[in-house]
């Protein structure tokens, strides 16, 4: 039973990282629906460095790393926020950085490879799910905000 359970995270972590991404920009999707596919992309995409990081696409194997590569860091989150907002406007570079770092912050909340959300500026570590859930309710509250900026005035 506890193989399955283990199988079971592993292949539903992806849907776990889209539905998270979709729940944070939702508020900023009703001005601009194209951003959940933005946050959703963003959240599925970094998951690429396991891969690149384990020199494999075996989950065996990318799941086995000692640590979550330094991709998963806010520094990467930022940058791709920054990058987003350039080529598409700032709403789809709040979805890239909000679905990025909710993503980030689901990690860092499990009891798996330490995470180095904060690097270069610290060492990698989990912070535990009330963290996570902190973090990502201050990112809905993020998209709160901006959908109320970027509403049409009445």
């Amino acid at each position: 039973m506890g193989q399955e359970l283990a199988r079971l995270r592993v292949y539903s972590d992806p849907l776990q990282h889209a539905a998270i991404a979709a729940a944070v920009v939702a508020p900023v999707a009703r001005a601009r629906p194209r951003v959940i596919a933005t946050a959703v992309g963003a959240a599925l995409a970094i998951d690429i460095d396991h891969a690149v990081a384990a020199r494999s696409i075996r989950p065996r194997h990318t799941t086995a790393l000692d640590q979550r590569p330094r991709t998963h860091s806010l520094v990467t989150a930022v940058t791709a926020g920054t990058i987003v907002t350039a080529a598409a406007g700032p709403l789809h570079g709040w979805a890239a950085f909000a679905g990025l770092t909710s993503h980030l912050l689901h990690d860092a909340g499990d009891r798996a490879a330490p995470t180095p959300l904060l690097w270069p500026f610290a060492p990698p570590r989990q912070i535990g799910r009330r963290r996570q859930v902190a973090g990502t309710a201050l990112l809905i509250a993020g998209s709160v905000l901006l959908s109320r900026a970027a509403a049409p005035r009445a």
